[in-house]
């Protein structure tokens, strides 16, 4: 059964490291504001229909979402590894799920205040404001499940190249967000071939559905509900598998 209190523990350590760790506090209070001004400058300077500088804030919200949850998970992970205090937590009763969950809900934390953020600035800056919350708490909820998924799958990777992990963790959701259409329709820029097997992409429907509270989406809900559940039940037993044979070839000792 899951502790509440070892997931807990998770979400603290995670918290109480941001006040000392610059990495991590630039992560939140940096990066996301020069990544706002660098895209929406340009949408601006181009003189583009205000709807799609709409799209571009949305876009960025759920980016940031699937972001912190995926790197929040690795990174828990592999910082216990350069701090050399992961023989510390393989011995602990904490299980691997209770492990990715308190990241999770720590990286979870970190996108809610970037979307809030980003909610306010917008606003006062732009004029821009959610037509839609319902929709747009329900694209939210996909995007951060969505990240959770990925998270499982870099974490099943970290436990055999640990100082590599991050890298990866940067990278392949950079890649399929980008696939998945965040600024732009699928239909429009993809080949005709290659546009049905982006779709069954679950972030090209979250996207879709958040970008239909502007009237540029159109989503799919039961194949959105569908996709998200079969990678989230594909990444646990992965990352399960993962770490049996991490286990096996010497790798890691336990998790839980």
């Amino acid at each position: 059964m899951l502790s509440l209190g070892r997931i807990y523990s998770q979400v603290y350590k995670n918290m109480m490291s941001l006040k000392r760790n610059t990495f991590r506090l630039t992560d939140v209070f940096v990066w996301p504001i020069i990544f706002l001004f660098t895209l929406t400058f340009f949408a601006i300077y181009m003189g583009s229909d205000p709807i799609y500088l709409n799209a571009i804030i949305l876009g960025m919200m759920g980016w940031r979402m699937i972001y912190f949850l995926n790197l929040e998970m690795v990174t828990s992970f592999t910082e216990e590894h350069w701090h050399k205090s992961l023989p510390h937590l393989l011995i602990s009763p904490i299980s691997r799920l209770e492990f990715a969950i308190g990241s999770a809900l720590s990286g979870l934390l970190k996108g809610l205040f970037v979307i809030a953020f980003y909610l306010v600035f917008t606003h006062f800056l732009y004029g821009f404001n959610v037509t839609n919350w319902p929709v747009f708490g329900l694209a939210i909820f996909f995007f951060a499940l969505i990240g959770f998924s990925m998270g499982l799958l870099t974490l099943g990777f970290a436990y055999f190249a640990k100082d590599q992990a991050l890298n990866v963790a940067f990278i392949w959701p950079d890649v399929i967000v980008l696939l998945s259409g965040v600024y732009f329709s699928i239909d429009a820029v993809y080949p005709s071939y290659l546009v049905p097997i982006v779709k069954l992409l679950p972030s090209a429907q979250a996207f879709e559905l958040l970008k239909s509270t502007i009237g540029l989406g159109t989503p799919n809900i039961t194949l959105l509900s569908a996709l998200t559940l079969l990678w989230l039940i594909g990444a646990y037993f992965l990352n399960g598998f993962l770490y049996d044979l991490a286990r096996k070839r010497g790798k890691l000792t336990r998790l839980g």
